[in-house]
């Protein structure tokens, strides 16, 4: 018998669980995404929700998922709109459904109303700006018992390589010159560790493409927060800084003129120190190793057809050009 390394649940089947242990009656679930994790759209008589079934190779332990939950119960409480955990008729919140590799998590959420909105302007930028500065601000008191892997320089450098370096064993001189770059990075941070980092609770995936909603007034929601955890928050901040990179298209003035218009926005907000500003690009770099590894591990469900060698190519080339 061959194993399943992970199985997709049918919408009829998150129906009926929904139904059984929620006060909610669906009318409709439909099956919205396959990526890191599962995502359906769920619909009653009045309302629009979100159930997430977590990967069971990405979050193995209950006491992770009940980390983000956690941390979105209590930023609901501060006033930040989130898509927020809706809990069971027995009043828990996580959900442990059993598929044929095991067991998976299960979280339904409220929806984030609205649109996600491109950041091509300087109004949504410093918007969004605001928006990262007021997440920030609203963690500052947060505090849980519950074990979750931090953003730290293991988590963003050391295991990435080992993934990279297992999907590279045909190209041992890229990795060496890859791994240079990756240690010449690590003790930048290091050295600015030293000299002062903001730590604290992270989005990790703060990009802008997604994962914040805008209502017409432009008031908004963040949503997804699957990566959230202790780290810099000026890693936080790059991951915007990046994202601009590439969806201006080369646009160096754009470009500029967007992150101005973000630092502006989260400044007047929140402080922003000297060794986190010097931080943001070398960070940046981080983040593009970290999304590296990231696409070879996703490889067992995405498959290898975007992740070969032109794929090696393309990121060989790019990170030829750190110059820190």
């Amino acid at each position: 018998m061959l194993a399943v390394s992970y199985s997709t649940i049918s919408e009829r089947a998150i129906s009926d669980y929904i139904a059984d242990n929620y006060s909610i009656k669906p009318v409709e679930v439909t099956y919205l995404i396959r990526g890191i994790n599962d995502t359906y759209i769920v619909r009653d008589e009045h309302s629009k929700y979100v159930f997430r079934v977590y990967r069971s190779d990405w979050r193995t332990h209950e006491e992770e998922v009940a980390f983000e939950l956690e941390l979105l119960i209590y930023l609901k409480k501060q006033g930040l709109s989130v898509s927020y955990p809706i809990a069971k008729n027995d009043g828990n919140y996580l959900n442990t459904l059993h598929v044929p590799e095991g067991k998976r998590f299960g979280v339904l959420f409220s929806y984030a109303d609205g649109e996600e909105k491109p950041i091509d302007n300087e109004n949504i930028s410093s918007l969004f700006g605001k928006a990262v500065a007021e997440f920030h601000m609203k963690t500052a008191q947060f505090t849980s018992n519950k074990q979750r892997s931090e953003l730290n320089l293991e988590f963003l450098i050391d295991k990435p390589l080992k993934i990279i370096q297992q999907a590279m064993l045909h190209r041992k001189e890229d990795f060496a010159f890859l791994e240079k770059v990756a240690i010449k990075l690590k003790n930048i941070i290091q050295d600015l560790k030293l000299r002062g980092l903001d730590w604290g609770i992270c989005h990790g995936d703060l990009h802008g493409n997604q994962n914040v909603s805008f209502r017409k007034d432009l008031s908004y929601t963040h949503y997804d927060f699957d990566i959230c955890g202790y780290g810099w928050r000026a890693y936080d901040i790059a991951e915007f800084r990046l994202a601009r990179q590439y969806h201006t298209n080369g646009d160096k003035e754009l470009l500029e003129r967007l992150w101005e218009a973000f630092l502006k926005g989260y400044t007047s907000v929140r402080e922003l120190g000297k060794n986190d500003l010097e931080a943001i690009p070398v960070f940046v770099w981080i983040r593009e190793l970290w999304l590296m590894g990231l696409c070879f591990q996703l490889c067992h469900i995405d498959g290898v057809i975007d992740t070969g060698d032109d794929f090696i190519d393309d990121k060989i080339e790019l990170f030829r050009k750190v110059k820190l």
